[in-house]
């Protein structure tokens, strides 16, 4: 034995001086033909092969750029593989007889473009068909690759570019790729582990690691295959640009879990364990994980996701799916149970509100609720039946004073309609009783039907209760008083918006607020501009009203009044016009009356201008007419010119003659006198004065 062991290590060290001397001495780039020839007969493509040098430790050459070009009968350009460096290892005992085996290809930083023709079969089936003029037979299958083989085959960094040329022949691509596929040969199982770094901070990996093959010569996706799939605090973010997907938009979080998948004869089967943490919806943050225990299997040709079954973990409530879900079609179609049992709704509630659903972003939503729904058809617009029903729900949060109580509220749910029971929302003193039904809203031509009554309800409560429900146009004011409403909301929506549902809105309300404060503008301020008197008076952010009183027409959401009464503490408001609740435009007709106090303190301070539209009336009081516009955070005032004339007319023309009464009035205001009483003036004369303001006011050229 001890003979033998020095016999051994004797040869050994032959076989490594050998070996050294060949790293050492021999050039290559001699053996370059060789290899080319080696891999174009193992790959079956044409190979290019740039400058090469030895390796050791393992024996291998490494070769710069190289190319293996594409099959011309798919395209001519790009390659491929290119590559920026390669090591090709060798089989020591054949190299020293002189001949040349390829064991294992290692590529670094290599760009791979996989392509589908039009007749579904992928480049590089025809990989190693023993000839680069063979890529595939006639009707689209994927030739053979008998003759290829290969101990390893890795790629370092890789790009790999993915073009359809059976559907819109567009290209994704991929960066940041690692692959090591170990023994592979033609009609044999070989083991593969494909992992992708996601750009972005922490770990953020994604891995697919098991076994796969023999590679089906009919059909590359018949290939038998098991894997498991590995995410590690992948962001979403990160994950969809790397897919090159839009899927999720509006989704971010972090991404962990691991699933086992199995695909055999066309069918794909999975079960694994998914978790999103630190969830953001819309930019809102959900505030716990969600998590994802499921089990599905999956056929390959006809796209149909069979979910055996799964459970959506939201925080610590569990909500149970099954079904299927279509994805040949577009868009896909489902097929789905969704169970919640008896459960808090606090999770669920606000998911929702960051979809923009139910609630306001940011509430608090406490109580119980249960759910039993099937929902069909369209992703889009499925149909739903079952029952959703919540019970002592209580809604608190920002802005929110007291906390909204809802004792009971059911919903039931048919392909026809979405109906709920008659409901009460109270918070304080103010109870708001509503029901609603949502017809045909899986058609194209959904319509509402909602009734609201608030009798005798507060302002701050009703304020509290918008914002619950995301309504914050109320925002704006702040104040208190009461109102009363009846409301009801009947008539097709174009889309399930909050615009088209404001436009169904019709009824009435009441009101009388004392006080009320309007931010975002000073209305006394504005009127001083259009009388003149703006420069003795001091500009806040804000509209001060002492008492509010009228009552408001709401036809198709447009809210309509003649009846609008002001007062303030200079003096008092009368408006008429309407206001467009959906795009908030106001189209209103005011007339101020300032208090004689007031009027005599700015009465001096006035200057004369086109836009001097205030007069004083008999008791001394400044009158000022005006025409509001704009939207209720930015309205735009202007005076009413017909207003003005109006005015003129009633303090020039208290009753009489009317035109000596006016030709007075103007001879005393121009000082001069009329010697021709009852003539008329000439005709080439211009007119001056208060007349030449008349006639602008009546649209006369001057």
């Amino acid at each position: 034995m001890k003979k033998l062991r020095v016999v051994l290590g004797i040869a050994g060290g032959i076989v490594v001086l050998i070996v050294v001397a060949i790293w050492l001495f021999a050039d290559p780039n001699r053996y370059r033909d060789s290899i080319q020839a080696q891999m174009e007969k193992q790959l079956g493509r044409k190979v290019t092969l740039g400058q090469m040098s030895l390796g050791f430790l393992p024996l291998r050459f490494q070769v710069m750029n190289p190319v293996i070009a594409e099959d011309p009968r798919i395209r001519p350009e790009p390659p491929f593989v290119r590559a920026e460096k390669l090591d090709i290892r060798i089989g020591l005992l054949p190299l020293l007889r002189g001949n040349i085996q390829v064991d294992s290809l290692d590529l670094q930083r290599p760009s791979v473009e996989l392509v589908k023709t039009a007749q579904g079969a992928w480049n590089f089936s025809s990989v190693g068909a023993g000839a680069a003029t063979t890529p595939s037979t006639s009707t689209g299958g994927p030739a053979s690759a008998a003759g290829f083989s290969l101990q390893r085959l890795a790629i370092r960094d890789g790009q790999i570019g993915i073009t359809d040329l059976q559907q819109k022949g567009t290209r994704t691509g991929y960066d940041h790729i690692d692959l090591t596929v170990l023994d592979f040969s033609a009609g044999r199982p070989f083991s593969f582990d494909v992992g992708a770094q996601i750009p972005g901070e922490g770990t953020q990996e994604v891995r697919l690691k098991g076994t796969a093959g023999p590679v089906s010569d009919k059909n590359v996706a018949d290939t038998p295959f098991h894997g498991t799939l590995n995410l590690n605090s992948v962001a979403i973010e990160g994950l969809m640009t790397f897919l090159d997907s839009k899927a999720f938009p509006r989704l971010k979080g972090k991404l962990s879990g691991q699933s086992e998948m199995t695909s055999e004869s066309g069918s794909v089967a999975s079960n694994g364990k998914i978790k999103i943490e630190q969830a953001k919806i819309n930019d809102v943050d959900v505030g716990y994980p969600i998590g994802l225990d499921y089990k599905l299997n999956a056929g390959i040709a006809d796209g149909l996701v069979n979910i055996e079954s799964s459970t959506l973990q939201l925080g610590s409530t569990p909500l149970s799916m099954a079904g299927s879900i279509n994805t040949a079609t577009t868009p896909p179609n489902v097929d789905l149970r969704i169970k919640t049992g008896d459960v808090s709704i606090a999770e669920i509630a606000r998911l929702a509100s960051a979809f923009g659903i139910a609630f306001a972003p940011g509430t608090t939503v406490g109580g119980r609720v249960s759910a039993d729904v099937s929902a069909k058809g369209r992703t889009t617009t499925p149909t739903l039946t079952g029952t959703i029903a919540g019970r002592d729900l209580q809604i608190s949060g920002k802005g929110i004073p007291q906390p909204i109580e809802v004792k009971a509220i059911d919903l039931a749910l048919s392909p026809a309609a979405i109906r709920s029971s008659e409901f009460n929302a109270t918070t304080g003193k103010t109870t708001v009783a509503g029901q609603f039904s949502l017809l045909q809203y899986a058609s194209n031509s959904p319509s509402l039907d909602l009734a609201l009554r608030a009798p005798n309800a507060t302002l701050p409560e009703i304020q509290s209760i918008a914002r619950a429900y995301g309504i914050t146009g109320l925002d704006q004011i702040s104040g208190a008083g009461g109102l009363n409403f009846d409301l009801r909301a009947s008539g097709p929506l174009q889309t399930l918006t909050t615009t088209s549902a404001t436009r169904a809105l019709n009824g009435t309300i009441n009101l009388d607020f004392s006080p009320l404060k309007i931010a975002g503008f000073d209305t006394v301020h504005e009127l001083g501009k259009l009388g003149g008197f703006a420069n003795n008076l001091s500009q806040q952010n804000s509209t001060d009203i002492v008492r509010l009183l009228g009552k408001v027409i709401v036809k198709n959401g447009i809210a309509q009044t003649d009846d609008l009464h002001a007062q303030l503490g200079v003096g008092t408001l009368a408006g008429t016009g309407t206001a467009d609740l959906a795009s908030e435009a106001l189209n209103l007709k005011l007339s101020a009356v300032f208090s004689k106090e007031f009027s005599d303190k700015v009465g001096n301070a006035r200057t004369a201008g086109f836009l001097n539209a205030a007069f004083a009336n008999s008791a001394g009081e400044i009158v000022l007419p005006a025409i509001v516009t704009g939207t209720f955070t930015q309205p735009k005032f202007a005076p009413d010119l017909k207003a003005v004339v109006e005015l003129q007319k009633q303090k020039l023309i208290p009753g009489g003659n009317v035109a000596g009464a006016l030709t007075n009035a103007l001879g005393a205001l121009t000082n001069k006198k009329n010697d021709n009483q009852g003539s008329e003036q000439p005709a080439e004369k211009k007119p001056s004065g208060l007349r030449g303001l008349l006639d602008r006011l009546g649209g006369k050229q001057q």
